[in-house]
C-alpha cells in the first residue's frame, strides 16, 4: 500500500510542473523504505523533461554538503548549460571567494579553497554559499524544469536542510518540484531540529504533509553502522573535507565529535596518522564553530600523537592553531608567543608559506582577529613585505582587512573623510578590494569602523555621513546590519542635538532587532537611548535603560556590550543616580566603577609590547564620568572644596573624552556653574558660562547646515510612518525575549557541560600515575574547557598541605594557606564572585592574595571531612585587555560553583583511590621483592635470578637485545674464617659489602644474584673476553682496597682488629662467555661450566679467575 501512496505523491508533483507554484510534498512513513523500485521513479528517469533527480541518503554514511543539490547543478549544467561553468558562476553572482572551490567541485568532485575563512565572516559566507547554490538551481530550472526526490531526508546534512528550507520559501516559479521522504522512526540529531522544524512547518502550513503508513521493513544492517567504519575511505574523507570547505561546519562538528567519542570511549582502532589528521580537522572546525575550549582540548590530544617524519610539521600546526584560539579568546600576549613559536618552526623547515601564515596571524592578533571593530582604534605595525605576500598568495580578503583596519585610524586622517574618502588612502584600497571580491559585510563593517572612530572623536558629521552611506549600500534593509545602522543614525542625531528625531530611529532599531530576536543588540540600543535621556533630563528613564543593559549582561553572560564597557556603564549609573538625589546608589555604582578603573589605570602605566589599544583606550570617558559623579556627590554633601577638586579633575578628562562631550558637556558646565554660584565664586561661574555659550554657538554653527545636507536622505530612509516609529516595544516583551534567550543559552551550556563530564570521567579514571600527574592532566582540561586563567588545587595529608597544582603567581606559603583556610571555615560551601556581583568585597581576604585589581571573577571551593579541610580549589579569571572575545565569558557565577563542586568532588575521590592503589601497589611490591630478593644483601636471590633470566630470554627472542652474554660464577675465599673468628654478624657484613662490590662493577652492564650461602653469579651483557677480564680485575682491585674490611669490623665490634693478609676476604671466579645464547638451557650449561672452572681454581690457586 505504501508504494501506491508514494507513487501518488510523486505523480502529483510531476503533474504540477508548469502549473503549480508551491509544488512540493513531504511524505511521512514508518520503518525503512527505498524508492528505487517504484514504477513512477523508473518512468520519470526515462523522460527528458522534466529533469528527474532521485536521491536516497544512506544510513551510516556521511551526508555531503548540499547533497545532492550540487551534483544536480553539475549534471544539469553539463546537459543544458551554455558557455563555461566559470561564466555561469559569475552570472549567478556567486561570491568571488567561493568560485574556485565550486569550480573544482564541478571538475573533480573535490572542493579546494584558496583563502581561509575568517571567524567573523562564517555566518556571512554560509549565507552567501546557500544563496549562490539556490540561484544556480533556479537558473538551470529556467532552462529545463526539474523534480527532486530526496528519500530518507532525515539523514541529510544541515546545509542540505537549510537550502531545502530556502527553496521552499523562495519564489521558484512553476519549474521546480520537490518530494521529501522521511522515516518517522529515525530520530533527527538535536542540532538539526530547528532547521527541520522550519521545513516541516512550511510544508504543514500548505497541507503538503502526507502520512502514508508503515512499510513493514526494518532498517538494514547498514543503518547500524557508525561513521567510523567508513572514515579513512577516500570517498568519505572527500565528503568530510567538502563539508568543511563548503562551510557546513555544524554538520562537520557533529561527525567529528562522534568519531572522536568512539576513539576515546570505545577504543576505536585507528593508525596514528589517520587519528592525527582526524583530530586536527576537528580542532580547526571547533575554532570555526566557536568551540574554542574544545579546540584547545584537541590540541592537547594532538601533542600526544607522534608521527615519524613529520614532528616539526605537527608542532607548527599545533602552535599555529593554539595561537589562533588564544587570539579569539582575547589572550593576545599568549597568542603572540605561540605565533612566534610557529614562525620559528616554519623558518627551521624553510617553509615560506608557513612563515607567511604566521606573519599574517601576528598582524591579526594585534587587531584581535578583526573580530570586533571596537578593538581597531589605532594604526598597527604591519610586518615588512606582508602586503606583497598577501598579493602573491591571493589572500585578497585578508589584504582588504589589513588595509581597512591597520591604517587610517588617526583622528586627523578620519576627519578628511567628510570631504573625500579617497584621502583615506589605505582605507580606500581596502574598500576597493572588498568591492572587487563582493564582500558586502566587510564594506559595512569598514564603514562602521569609521563611524565608531568619528563618533568617539566628536566628528558626528562624518559619523552620520558614513551611517547613511552604509544604510544605502545595504542589500537587505530589514537585517541585523540595518538595525545597527538605525541605532547609529539615532546616536549621531542625538549628538548634534536632534534628540526627538533620534528617538524615532532608536524605536525603529528596537522594533527591527526585536523581530530578529537580538536581545544583546537591543541592549546596545538601550545604552544609546540612555544618553539621549540624559540630554533631555529624563534621568529615571535613563537609569531604566541602563539597568536593562546590566540585565542583558548578566542574563546573557556577556563581558560587556560592544558599545560600552562595564566601567563606563557603572559610571553612567552613578551619574544618573546622583542627578536623582540617590546618594546610596551613586556610592554603590562608584565603587563598582572603581573596581574596573583600578585595573585600567595600572595597565595604562605598563608597556604590553602589543600594537593594540584595549577596550579602555578611551578610559578618559570612564574617568570623566567617575570624577563628575564624585563632584556632584560631594556637592550634595555640601563639601564644596572637595567638589571643586573633583570638578577640576573631571575637566581634564572631559577635554580628552570627545565621545562624552555631546551628552555631558552642557550638563557638566551647568552643574559646575551652579556649584561656583553656591560657593560665591562668581568669577569662575562667569568663566564657565562663557565656555558654555562658546560651545553652544560652535555646535550650532558646525551642525546647522548638516540637516539641510542630510535631511532628504534621512527622511527617505524612514520606511514606516512616523507615528508607528515613535511607538516603543514594551519592556515586558523585551524582558520576555531576554529570558527566552537566557534559557536557551543555559540549556546549551548544560548540554555542553554534560558532554564534558564524560571526558572528565575518562581523565580521572586512571591508575598507575601519581597524584601530581593526574591533577596536572585534569587541570589542563579544566582550564581549557572553562577558559579559566589561573587555578590552585591543594589537598591536606595528615594536616600537611600538598600543592598539587598552582599556575598562579602566588607561592602557597603557610601564611597564605592559613588565610585561605580561615575564609573557608567561615564559608564552608565556597563562593563565586565577580566584579559585577554584589558580594565581591566580602571575600577581599582571598582576592587580595591573588591581586584584587587583577581578579575579574573567582570560584573557590573547599572540601571538608569530619569538619577538617581536606582539599580546596580556587579558580579565577583575570581582567582582560580585550573584553570583546568571541565566545568566552569572564563572569563566573553560582552555576559554575555548583558544576566545579561536582567535578572536583570526583577528583577528590579519584585521588583517594590512587592513594589506596599506591598503598596496595607498595604492599604487593614488597611481597614480590621479598620473594625474589635476598633479604640480607638486597640483590636477587636464586628465584629472582631465574625470573630475571626468563625475562632476559624473552627480550633476546624478540630481538630487543644482544644474544651475547658473559657469566661469572663467584665463590668467596676465607669467608669461613670471618664467621668463625668474628661471628655471624660480621659474616653478614662481609656478604653485604661483597654484594655491593659486585653490584657496582656490573651496574650498567648486567645483574648479580646471591646463588647460595657465599656463592654469587653475575650475568653480563658482553661475551668479549677482554672486557670480562677487565671487570674481573675491577672486582679484585676493589676487594684489595677494602683491606679485608678491617676498619668496618673494628667499628662494629668496638675494638681494634687486624687481619692477616693471607686470611683476608677474597674470591675465586669462573668465567664463561657465549656469543649466541638462544635458550635458558644454554645459560644453565654456562653456569655448570663456570662452576667447573671455579672448582679447578679452588683446587689449585684461590683468589684468581679463569676463563
Amino acid at each position: 500500500m505504501i508504494e501506491k501512496y508514494y507513487n501518488g505523491a510523486i505523480e502529483q508533483v510531476l503533474g504540477g510542473i508548469g502549473i503549480t507554484e508551491e509544488n512540493s510534498i513531504l511524505v511521512h512513513y514508518s520503518n525503512e523504505f527505498s524508492v528505487e523500485n517504484l514504477e513512477c521513479v523508473k518512468e520519470a528517469k526515462k523522460k527528458e523533461s522534466p529533469f528527474f533527480a532521485c536521491h536516497e541518503f544512506e544510513y551510516g554514511q556521511i551526508a555531503g554538503a548540499y547533497e545532492p543539490y550540487l551534483d544536480i547543478i553539475c549534471t544539469m549544467f553539463r546537459r543544458y548549460g551554455t558557455g563555461s561553468f566559470v561564466a555561469f558562476l559569475e552570472k549567478c553572482e556567486v561570491y568571488k571567494l567561493h568560485r574556485p572551490l565550486l569550480q573544482s567541485y564541478y571538475e573533480n568532485g573535490v572542493c579546494e579553497r584558496e583563502e581561509p575563512v575568517l571567524l567573523d565572516e562564517v555566518e556571512y559566507e554560509q549565507q552567501r554559499m546557500t544563496e549562490a547554490i539556490l540561484t544556480m538551481l533556479l537558473a538551470l530550472a529556467e532552462k529545463c524544469p526539474v523534480v527532486i526526490l530526496l528519500n530518507r531526508f532525515q539523514l541529510a546534512s544541515r546545509s542540505t536542510m537549510i537550502l531545502t528550507g530556502r527553496l521552499l520559501s523562495a519564489s521558484r516559479g512553476k519549474n521546480i518540484g520537490l518530494i521529501l521522504g522521511v522515516s518517522e522512526t529515525q530520530s533527527i540529531p538535536e542540532f538539526l531540529l530547528p532547521v527541520w522544524e522550519t521545513i516541516y512547518e512550511k510544508m504543514e502550513d500548505g497541507s503538503r504533509v502526507y502520512h502514508i503508513g508503515s512499510s513493514g521493513q526494518k532498517k538494514s544492517e547498514a543503518g547500524e553502522r557508525e561513521y567510523s567504519e567508513e572514515y579513512g575511505e577516500v570517498q568519505e574523507n572527500t565528503k568530510l573535507g567538502n563539508l568543511v570547505e563548503l562551510l557546513d561546519y555544524e554538520q562537520a562538528f557533529y561527525i567529528y565529535s562522534r568519531l572522536e567519542r568512539r576513539i576515546k570511549f570505545d577504543n576505536l582502532a585507528m593508525d596514528g596518522r589517520t587519528k592525527y589528521h582526524l583530530l586536527l580537522g576537528f580542532a580547526k572546525v571547533a575554532v570555526l564553530t566557536r568551540e574554542l575550549s574544545k579546540a584547545l582540548e584537541l590540541c592537547e590530544d594532538l601533542a600526544a600523537i607522534r608521527i615519524p617524519g613529520r614532528e616539526k610539521e605537527g608542532r607548527f600546526e599545533r602552535e599555529y592553531l593554539i595561537a589562533t584560539i588564544y587570539m579569539y579568546q582575547g589572550k593576545l600576549p599568549e597568542a603572540l608567543k605561540h605565533a612566534a613559536d610557529a614562525g620559528k618552526i616554519a623558518q627551521e623547515r624553510q617553509d615560506e608559506y608557513g612563515q607567511f601564515l604566521t606573519e599574517l596571524l601576528e598582524t591579526q592578533i594585534q587587531m584581535s582577529g578583526w573580530y570586533n571593530i571596537f578593538f581597531c582604534a589605532q594604526d598597527v605595525q604591519v610586518a615588512q613585505g606582508l602586503l606583497g605576500k598577501l598579493e602573491k598568495y591571493r589572500f585578497k580578503n585578508h589584504l582588504a582587512h589589513v588595509y581597512i583596519y591597520a591604517y587610517d585610524n588617526k583622528p586627523e586622517i578620519v576627519a578628511k573623510a567628510y570631504h573625500s574618502e579617497e584621502s583615506l588612502v589605505y582605507f580606500s584600497k581596502g574598500i576597493a578590494i572588498a568591492k572587487e571580491i563582493g564582500n558586502e559585510q566587510l564594506i559595512n563593517t569598514a564603514y562602521r569602523k569609521n563611524i565608531m572612530l568619528a563618533s568617539t572623536n566628536g566628528m558626528y558629521e562624518i559619523s552620520l555621513l558614513y551611517s547613511v552611506r552604509t544604510y544605502e549600500a545595504l542589500r537587505e534593509k530589514e537585517s541585523l546590519e540595518g538595525g545597527r545602522i538605525y541605532s547609529g543614525i539615532a546616536y549621531n542625531l542625538c549628538a548634534i542635538g536632534q534628540n526627538e528625531r533620534a528617538q524615532y530611529y532608536y524605536n525603529r532599531a528596537i522594533r527591527l532587532l526585536y523581530r530578529l530576536k537580538r536581545p544583546e543588540d537591543i541592549a546596545e540600543v538601550q545604552y544609546n537611548m540612555s544618553l539621549n535621556c540624559i540630554m533631555l533630563g529624563q534621568y529615571a528613564k535613563a537609569e531604566g535603560y541602563l539597568m536593562q543593559c546590566m540585565k542583558a549582561i548578566v542574563k546573557l553572560h556577556l563581558n560587556s556590550l560592544r558599545v560600552c564597557n562595564l566601567s563606563k556603564l557603572y559610571g553612567l549609573l552613578a551619574l544618573v543616580a546622583v542627578l536623582q538625589g540617590n546618594r546610596f546608589n551613586c556610592e554603590r555604582y562608584l565603587n563598582k566603577c572603581r573596581q574596573f578603573l583600578n585595573y585600567v589605570l595600572e595597565k595604562e602605566k605598563m608597556e604590553t609590547g602589543l600594537g593594540t589599544v584595549h577596550d579602555y583606550a578611551k578610559v578618559d570617558d570612564d574617568l570623566f564620568l567617575y570624577t563628575f559623579s564624585q563632584a556632584l556627590l560631594a556637592e550634595m554633601e555640601e563639601n564644596y572644596d572637595e567638589a571643586g577638586t573633583f570638578y577640576d579633575r573631571a575637566e581634564e578628562y572631559l577635554q580628552r573624552a570627545h565621545g562624552n562631550q555631546f551628552f555631558s558637556y552642557v550638563l557638566f558646565r551647568s552643574s559646575r556653574m551652579k556649584c561656583y554660584h553656591t560657593m560665591g565664586r562668581y568669577d569662575l561661574m562667569e568663566a564657565e558660562e562663557k565656555r558654555l555659550q562658546e560651545y553652544e554657538q560652535a555646535h550650532e554653527k558646525r551642525y546647522a547646515g548638516l540637516l539641510d545636507t542630510m535631511g532628504k536622505r534621512l527622511f527617505s530612509m524612514r520606511e514606516l510612518k512616523q507615528q508607528e516609529c515613535s511607538e516603543e516595544i514594551p519592556l515586558a516583551k523585551i524582558d520576555e525575549l531576554l529570558n527566552n534567550e537566557s534559557i536557551l543559552l543555559a540549556y546549551k551550556s548544560k548540554k555542553r557541560q554534560l558532554e564534558f563530564i564524560s571526558t572528565w570521567q575518562k581523565l580521572i579514571d586512571v591508575t598507575g600515575v601519581t597524584a601530581e600527574e593526574m591533577t596536572e592532566s585534569v587541570m589542563r582540561a579544566f582550564l581549557n574547557h572553562f577558559n579559566i586563567d589561573c587555578a590552585v588545587y591543594v589537598r591536606y595529608i595528615e594536616r600537611s598541605a600538598q600543592v598539587l597544582y598552582n599556575n598562579t603567581h602566588v607561592v602557597m606559603s603557610g601564611e597564605v594557606l592559613e588565610r585561605i583556610r580561615r575564609t573557608f571555615q567561615q564559608n564552608p560551601s565556597g563562593f563565586a564572585i565577580s566584579k559585577i556581583s554584589s558580594n565581591y568585597a566580602e571575600y577581599q581576604d582571598v582576592t587580595a592574595i591573588f591581586g584584587e585589581d587583577e581578579v575579574c571573577s573567582m570560584v573557590a571551593i573547599p572540601f571538608f571531612n569530619n569538619a577538617k579541610i581536606e582539599s580546596f580549589l580556587i579558580a579565577y579569571v583575570l581582567m582582560k585587555d580585550n573584553w570583546h572575545s568571541s565566545v568566552n565569558r569572564y563572569m563566573l557565577d553560582e552555576d559554575d560553583l555548583n558544576l566545579y563542586q561536582l567535578l572536583f568532588r570526583e577528583v577528590r575521590y579519584s585521588l583517594n583511590r590512587l592513594d589506596a592503589y599506591d598503598k596496595i601497589y607498595e604492599m604487593n611490591t614488597k611481597l614480590y621483592l621479598s620473594a625474589v630478593t635476598d633479604q640480607l644483601t638486597g640483590i636477587y636471590n636464586r628465584e629472582g635470578f631465574y625470573q630475571k633470566l626468563a625475562a632476559l630470554m624473552k627480550e633476546i627472542a624478540k630481538g630487543q637485545r644482544n644474544a651475547a652474554l658473559g657469566l661469572m660464577f663467584i665463590d668467596l675465599d676465607n669467608f669461613k674464617h670471618y664467621n668463625d673468628t668474628f661471628g655471624h654478624d660480621v659474616g653478614d657484613l662481609i656478604l653485604k659489602r661483597m654484594a655491593e662490590i659486585f653490584s657496582a662493577v656490573c651496574e650498567k652492564t648486567g645483574f648479580v644474584c646471591r646463588y647460595g650461602g657465599d656463592e654469587f653469579i653475575i650475568v653480563l651483557d658482553t661475551a668479549e673476553e677482554e672486557r670480562l677480564r677487565e671487570l674481573a680485575e675491577q672486582i679484585y682491585a676493589q676487594i684489595a682496597a677494602a683491606n679485608g674490611f678491617a676498619a668496618e669490623i673494628s667499628e662494629q665490634l668496638h675494638t681494634a682488629v687486624e687481619i692477616d693478609e693471607a686470611q683476608r676476604i677474597s674470591c675465586s671466579i669462573g668465567i664463561v662467555a657465549n656469543k649466541e645464547v638462544s635458550s635458558e638451557d644454554e645459560i644453565n650449561d654456562m653456569i655448570k661450566h663456570a662452576d667447573e672452572l671455579l672448582y679447578s681454581i679452588k683446587t689449585s690457586r684461590k683468589g684468581t679467575y679463569r676463563i
